[in-house]
């Protein structure tokens, strides 16, 4: 697949559909946003996510990457977009949409499996800024709680997620499983989020110091505590 979404909140369909499809044996090959964002549904683990990197050749797998991304893709030649670029000099560039058909080709086709691949090294962001761009809420008590909160978030139509370091990933609630010390890496595929929850109680209190709200959901309901956020982050004339 060369399309996806960057919107959160309109993948449960397709969360279901390509998980479906993958049990039944299918091989879904799915472009990564080429600007590193989370992108569906490249990010799912029953999709092989692909990004193409300009100057260096051959195919590298990935592993634990924030966007989901599993293959590699290094500069490559292709007959059909030869062709193209004949009448529109956009194929002579190199996306992550055209590097996903010619990954399947190589591999699934060509009968190579991702372990035969060599790392990605890459090169790791290890970049933090000073503050985040959207709204950041400190979050804690219990883990279930926390994700209460979240879905009345994403009920609302909020690009919302939860970042723990006391569950797994689960990409289709946005629930995120996070290191403090590899925080990093997560700052640009979290580029589109309209809030972030972070569950402050355990190693992820490291990065208090972005959050602008608190929330203890050992002395609020999830309910409650979505009100005060609101109200909290709610422009000045609103609250007057």
């Amino acid at each position: 697949m060369s399309i996806g979404s960057e919107n959160w909140l309109e993948t449960s369909k397709l969360a279901e559909l390509t998980k479906k499809l993958a049990e039944a044996g299918t091989h879904i090959f799915a472009a990564c946003a080429n600007k590193g964002y989370i992108a569906f549904p490249a990010a799912y683990p029953w999709v092989t996510g692909v990004s193409y990197e300009p100057s260096i050749s051959g195919l590298y797998r990935e592993e634990n990457s924030p966007i989901g991304c599993n293959i590699v893709v290094g500069d490559f030649s292709s007959s059909v977009l030869d062709k193209m670029s004949v009448e529109n000099p956009f194929f002579e560039c190199r996306t992550n949409s055209m590097a996903a058909p010619y990954a399947l080709g190589r591999t699934v086709v060509g009968g190579i499996s991702l372990s035969d691949l060599p790392m990605w090294a890459g090169t790791p962001n290890t970049d933090i800024p000073e503050e985040l761009p959207m709204p950041v809420v400190a979050v804690t008590g219990p883990i279930e709680s926390m994700k209460e909160l979240l879905a009345l978030f994403q009920r609302e139509s909020y690009q919302a997620a939860l970042l723990t370091d006391q569950a797994e990933t689960d990409w289709v609630d946005m629930v995120l499983h996070v290191e403090a010390e590899g925080f990093a890496a997560w700052v640009r595929p979290l580029d589109k989020a309209g809030i972030l929850l972070l569950d402050a109680d355990r190693t992820l209190r490291q990065l208090n110091h972005f959050c602008d709200y608190t929330v203890d959901l050992r002395q609020l309901d999830a309910q409650k505590a979505f009100g005060g956020i609101l109200r909290f982050f709610a422009p000045t004339e609103t609250k007057e």
